[in-house]
């Protein structure tokens, strides 16, 4: 199925949950039981948000309920950045993994799978990860400023400022990355899916806030 979204084309697909696992040099994980599923909340200055309620400038929020260390809650922060093209605003939404070194987390994502990530304890850490699912709903996405696309898979929860967590950069070149992306306005709303598209909707991409909803490509 593709949906053509005012910021590129995006191809839904199945692909296989692989990544860099957590072996012999990273501490032995927690087991999946005992990570506390997330419960994320967004924790952001209003004063910083613009008329679509996101962020009006560079800048950086926190999230917390999705990261663990030891059974405790860890603040993540997220990193914000716009860019303008074509008269539209896009932002990029990036984790900041070295508040987090030693963290996990546990998310249910968009195609019913768990998501389990482990944030290793050391410099320049590239997060391991488990699917329950063996192959995972991921999207190709063209973010702005990028040499080429990235394929995510998204979280099933949509927060405040209408953004969803995702895990971006699987099967590439370079290491998995954590970030978060704009919810497309059909997921915001509940609107239907595709017959074979997830529940809420088509795709999430980073689309400007007044992006037209997505439509399927004939």
């Amino acid at each position: 199925m593709l949906t053509r979204l005012s910021g590129g084309l995006v191809l839904v697909a199945l692909v296989s949950g692989c990544g860099p696992r957590l072996g012999g040099h990273d501490a032995k994980p927690p087991a999946a039981s005992e990570i506390p599923p997330a419960q994320m909340v967004l924790q952001v200055d209003p004063a910083k948000l613009d008329a679509t309620h996101k962020l009006a400038a560079d800048g950086a929020f926190k999230v917390s309920g999705l990261f663990f260390k030891d059974g405790q809650p860890q603040d993540t922060t997220v990193n914000v950045t716009l860019t303008q093209k074509d008269g539209a605003t896009f932002r990029s939404y990036v984790v900041d993994m070295s508040h987090i070194k030693g963290a996990a987390a546990k998310i249910d994502m968009w195609d019913d799978g768990t998501l389990t990530i482990l944030v290793p304890d050391r410099d320049d850490p590239v997060p391991g990860f488990e699917t329950s699912n063996k192959n995972i709903k991921a999207v190709s996405v063209e973010f702005p400023g990028a040499t080429e696309p990235s394929t995510c898979y998204f979280g099933k929860d949509i927060l405040d400022t209408q953004i969803r967590f995702a895990l971006c950069d699987l099967g590439g070149s370079k290491p998995p990355a954590l970030r978060f992306v704009d919810a497309t306005p059909d997921q915001v709303s509940g609107g239907a899916a595709p017959a074979d598209g997830p529940a809420g909707g088509g795709p999430a991409a980073p689309t400007p806030a007044d992006a037209p909803p997505a439509t399927p490509a004939k």
